[in-house]
């Protein structure tokens, strides 16, 4: 099941078939319910994510308890890319807001398969590069739309 996962995916479809069934080893498919976090701001980022059904909302948390939606993942949708940056720590918070079924992948392992295949090693990134963006280009459009939203004149 782990490797049909893996071989339909947009990005790991790139990989070779004995690519994926050595990546599928290290990967393994999570049910999670509503409410529940596939990882927390500041926890070691291990494993990049695939969200095979539900709904999983990308966090930001600030001061005073307070979050930024920065991203709402849809099917299919990946997530958890810090890892494979060779990040520390996950940036965001990923929670579930539905009942949600995530692939898991050990992002260790698919870092050497992509540096053992150097042209499929830049095509992912280059993917995993326009995601980001992506997520960039959105979290600066709802945050233009709420400063337009704020009143700026005063009363005088």
């Amino acid at each position: 099941m782990v490797i049909k996962k893996l071989q339909h995916h947009e990005l790991f479809g790139l990989l070779t078939p004995n690519e994926v069934e050595r990546l599928s080893t290290a990967s393994g498919v999570v049910k999670l319910g509503k409410g529940e976090r596939v990882y927390a701001a500041g926890n070691p980022a291990s494993h990049l994510f695939v969200l095979l059904n539900g709904k999983v909302e990308l966090r930001r948390p600030t001061q005073g308890g307070l979050s930024l939606l920065v991203d709402s993942v849809v099917e299919g949708g990946l997530f958890g890319v810090s890892s494979l940056t060779e990040g520390e720590r996950y940036l965001l918070n990923a929670e579930c807001m539905e009942d949600s079924e995530v692939l898991k992948v050990d992002s260790l392992l698919l870092r050497h398969i992509l540096d053992e295949n150097p042209a499929i090693g830049y095509a992912i990134q280059r993917r995993i590069s326009q995601i980001f963006f992506k997520r960039y280009v959105d979290a600066t459009e709802r945050l233009r739309s709420i400063i337009q939203a704020v009143p700026m004149g005063f009363a005088a």
